[in-house]
């Protein structure tokens, strides 16, 4: 896998104006690169005048917020947890989604219409390269078919128009938007992959010793590092003869009662409390690589939605001094954003894109709680 150059520009999500901020005025120059239904005062629904390939590309950016909580038109909770591979071409606007739906992770494409009935007037139900649509993203609900799949998400016009400027100004929207959605799947698929190990580790041994084997499995790991670890084996041997009467161990007991809630409060709160001596760089770490995919192995569908929020939200308390010199022009603001750097250094004698990397996993086959657009539809 090559490391697409983009990387090393910033993080588009965080220059998009929120809904009723008051828009920058644009340099003539700029207002050339925008759409004239944008410039021109004298439309009165400039959305239905500007070219779908502008509005698909503001989409995108727009369900590129992997925190950001939806709700489709049947009322189900919605994160899309990466936005796809943006497709200009004939097919599905939006490629291999990841969605979060009512704490199921589904994998399939999404189609952007202005209005929802589009999707009968195009045919979609009967074309075949739209049969692993999971997502209708409309800005008018107007005549909506009636129940099943694709789920219909209604997006904000404002937001469209804010994003429309804000990728105006900038010299090269697309690269910045590929890295963000390059990196949301990396994120995902180092969580992932912790979950599966997590689900081995619980088949062969009940709790408490399942954690402890987890956590001693960790720590291997970090000694055996390239780099000299900063912490020596008597440091880690400590945390885990402190393990069973810290703080960690009240919260996976609480956990199991089903008493830890909020779990996004008390993830925050785990992140402050020492195990023994630990630093906050290797607490966050365990947080990380043990507690959250060991919770997420065990959660229901309600406690999933949390601790994934949790996961695409939380802020980055330390920064990772190899990934700044490596990625200098990325951000490290949120974790999952480190995540999605670290797991990318792991994959990237793979030869297999991102998305391809996903799917070869198969997850589908040993996490009841992720499925593929093929097995959700049956076919």
């Amino acid at each position: 896998m090559v490391l697409p150059p983009c990387w090393s520009t910033s993080d588009a999500r965080f220059s998009m104006p929120r809904v009723g901020a008051t828009l920058p005025k644009l340099l003539p120059a700029q207002q050339r690169n925008l759409p004239a239904a944008l410039v021109s005062p004298q439309r009165r629904d400039p959305m239905l005048e500007l070219p779908e390939r502008h509005l698909q590309r503001a989409v995108w950016q727009l369900l590129s917020d992997p925190a950001r909580v939806w709700q489709t038109l049947s009322g189900k909770r919605l994160q899309v947890l990466a936005p796809g591979e943006l497709n200009v071409y004939e097919g599905p606007d939006f490629r291999d989604m990841v969605l979060l739906l009512e704490g199921t992770i589904l994998v399939g494409d999404g189609e952007f219409h202005r209005t929802a009935r589009e999707w009968l007037r195009h045919g979609h139900p009967q074309d075949p390269r739209y049969a692993r649509v999971l997502l209708h993203i409309v800005t008018n609900p107007g005549g909506i078919p009636p129940g099943g799949m694709p789920e219909v998400l209604v997006i904000p016009e404002a937001e469209l128009t804010a994003i429309l400027h804000t990728l105006a100004a900038q010299e090269t929207p697309t690269e910045a938007l590929v890295s963000l959605q390059e990196l949301q799947y990396f994120a995902l698929l180092r969580l992932l992959r912790h979950t599966v190990q997590v689900r081995q580790y619980t088949q062969q041994w009940e709790f408490p010793e399942s954690f402890q084997r987890l956590l001693m499995s960790f720590f291997e790991r970090y000694l055996r590092k390239r780099r000299r670890p900063v912490h020596t084996s008597r440091t880690l041997q400590a945390l885990l003869e402190a393990f069973p009467s810290s703080a960690l161990m009240e919260f996976l007991q609480a956990f199991h009662r089903g008493s830890a809630h909020p779990l996004t409060l008390r993830l925050y709160e785990l992140g402050q409390r020492r195990i023994a001596t630990e630093g906050a760089h290797l607490r966050m770490e365990i947080l990380l690589n043990c507690v959250v995919p060991y919770i997420l192995a065990h959660a229901t569908a309600d406690q999933r939605v949390e601790i994934l929020s949790w996961y695409w939200s939380a802020p980055a308390r330390v920064r990772y001094g190899q990934l700044q010199r490596r990625f200098p022009g990325f951000p490290q603001r949120y974790m999952w954003q480190q995540q999605g750097m670290l797991e990318f250094l792991r994959q990237s004698g793979s030869g297999l894109l991102c998305r391809e990397l996903l799917l070869s996993y198969r997850f589908g086959d040993l996490l009841e709680f992720y499925q593929t657009a093929e097995r959700l539809l049956g076919y």
